[in-house]
């Protein structure tokens, strides 16, 4: 498993089987159920896209040999290419990205501690935070190994 490709492969199938299990999971518990909340609605939705989106990268990449770029795990690799480049040949902008990235940390983390926030406004908030501290954390780890160099 030398191979990139293959080892991008066997993540994608990895997380097409844990996908499948968790949405037999919420099929068996909201069996019978009359009435089913809004997050599990939710979360049994974008399981069901994200495993189609395995799918489709798995056969593509059976069928051409190249991933589509859709699924989570290929895009992250390639916004991780775009900043890298964009470090390479625009700091300025890279910086100002990284920059932008904080704010919406700091905007993000007011958002939970707000006295007005609904506990849907509070979770969404929550959502974007962790997406975002893992871009900041991709964007130290690009600059550390550019000053490495």
């Amino acid at each position: 498993m030398d191979n990139p490709l293959v080892r991008t492969a066997d993540s994608i199938f990895t997380d097409r089987i844990n996908l499948w299990q968790r949405l037999r999971e919420i099929e068996k518990d909201t069996e019978g159920a009359k009435e089913i909340e809004s997050r599990t609605i939710e979360e049994f939705i974008t399981k069901t896209i994200r495993l189609e989106l395995c799918f489709s990268e798995l056969k593509a990449f059976n069928d051409t040999g190249k991933f589509a770029g859709k699924h989570p795990f290929i895009s992250e690799r390639d916004e991780r290419s775009r900043v890298t480049g964009l470090l390479r040949s625009d700091p300025d902008k890279y910086f100002e990205e990284r920059k932008n990235v904080e704010l919406n940390i700091s905007r993000y983390s007011s958002q939970i501690n707000g006295k007005k926030a609904t506990p849907e406004a509070r979770k969404r908030a929550a959502d974007n935070l962790e997406k975002f501290k893992a871009l900041l954390q991709m964007y130290k780890e690009i600059f550390q190994e550019y000053v490495k160099r």
